[in-house]
């Protein structure tokens, strides 16, 4: 079975999101403030202590809270590009689904391998990111793996296809400094078309290994 090019991707990921880019770009708004705001806003309580109370409630935050809405976005984005129902209350899935301790201590395994990698030098870290590239979208697949079971098929998943998917990423660059220049609004949109561009690379790789 011939692979998807990159240009088939990227108009998969187009055609996904006919009708839906407004609301994705609401659901993208609603994510970044849950994810990435708050976890800010929560460092900043006590920004003169460099290790306080705002840095612990951040970090906890993102361990506790941030890790299981991930989850559920992957779950969100697989679920729509295979033309079922999903809502923004899909990110909030893995809180009352029973997977939340496996959405936890997933990513929690996923980050300790990626630091232990990264102490070697930076590149064999980027390199490792993109061997567990296809890791969250195996987690929502395939609850019943364990987080290791996980990694490990998505670093062979992965195994010779790294280079194709950061040729993917490249193609997003001049949409990137675009987005830059609308002062971050174009944003909004271009994260829902790069993630569901990953979400066909996920799905053609997967029918291709199948």
């Amino acid at each position: 079975m011939a692979e998807l090019s990159l240009t088939e991707l990227r108009a998969g990921a187009r055609k996904t999101l006919q009708g839906r880019w407004l609301s994705f770009a609401g659901y993208t708004f609603v994510i970044l403030l849950l994810t990435a705001a708050i976890p800010n806003m929560l460092e900043k309580i006590d920004p003169k202590d460099t290790f306080g109370i705002g840095t612990i409630l951040s970090i906890l935050y993102s361990l506790l809270v941030v890790n299981a809405i991930q989850l559920g976005v992957n779950a969100l984005y697989l679920k729509v590009s295979r033309g079922e129902e999903g809502s923004l209350g899909t990110i909030f899935a893995y809180f009352s689904n029973g997977g939340y301790a496996k959405a936890i201590l997933f990513y929690v395994l996923m980050g300790i391998y990626l630091f232990l990698w990264s102490l070697l030098l930076v590149i064999p870290g980027i390199i490792k990111g993109f061997s567990y590239a296809m890791a969250p979208f195996i987690r929502v697949d395939e609850p019943e793996l364990t987080a290791n079971e996980v990694i490990t098929k998505s670093r062979r998943m992965m195994d010779g296809y790294k280079w194709k998917l950061f040729c993917l990423y490249l193609t997003f660059l001049g949409w990137l400094l675009l987005s830059v220049l609308t002062l971050g609004i174009g944003l909004f949109w271009l994260i829902p078309y790069m993630h569901f561009s990953l979400v066909h690379f996920y799905r053609d790789l997967k029918k291709k290994q199948s």
